[in-house]
């Protein structure tokens, strides 16, 4: 399937059925049916259903967090912002249909790590290797749980407590956490916040 416009439109129906049906109940067929497609062109552009889900997931999610903001904490602040936005109430059905994937079927639980979760948390790393060049990172911190924490949160407000993602929450975080632990206290003041550039969407 080489036209673009016409892999967008099949991934929108990837998108819909997925949110509305969730992972075990998808198939190729309601795709071929509700895209009007070949079922043998879908298979022969994606070998299974895991390999058509995460690429429609993969274009679904932009993660553009735009130039370096000059801190950890503001750096934080943007890619979460970045990955949150254009968020809709889709996106939590999106999200808990690609866990219950990876929870069922190991070919979607790989692709996940290698093309959902890798981007993102590549960005997360590289924003605290430049904290760490600037002496922001204090020495007693678990880098990689400092990387997870962030986006642990907000997955537990979005998929646990059911809440909307919003730049207050953002703002919570990286105010309420990330900034009283790299600064050692609660007294620390905040950092300016800075508008997120590029879209996202979430990849758990």
């Amino acid at each position: 399937m080489s036209d673009p416009a016409r892999r967008r439109e099949v991934f929108d129906v990837v998108l819909a059925l997925l949110a509305e049906v969730g992972y075990e109940r998808f198939t190729m067929d309601l795709v071929a049916q509700r895209a009007r497609a070949s079922k043998a062109t879908l298979y022969q552009r994606w070998p299974s259903k895991a390999e058509l889900v995460v690429d429609a997931l993969q274009e679904h999610q932009q993660v553009a967090a735009g130039p370096e903001a000059g801190s950890y904490p503001d750096d934080l602040r943007r890619l979460l912002a970045a990955w949150l936005a254009g968020w809709t109430e889709r996106d939590r059905g999106l999200m808990l249909a690609l866990l219950e994937g990876s929870r069922r079927d190991p070919e979607v639980a790989r692709l996940r790590r290698e093309r959902l979760s890798r981007p993102l948390r590549q960005a997360a790393e590289a924003a605290l290797a430049r904290a760490r060049g600037r002496g922001e990172i204090p020495g007693q911190v678990d880098e990689e749980l400092l990387v997870e924490l962030p986006f642990a949160l907000v997955l537990t407000h979005v998929l646990v407590l059911d809440e909307q993602p919003s730049p207050e929450l953002v703002d919570r975080i990286v105010d309420g956490v990330l900034v009283p632990l790299l600064r050692g206290g609660p007294g620390a003041g905040r950092s300016p916040a800075v508008p997120a550039e590029g879209s996202a969407r979430p990849s758990a």
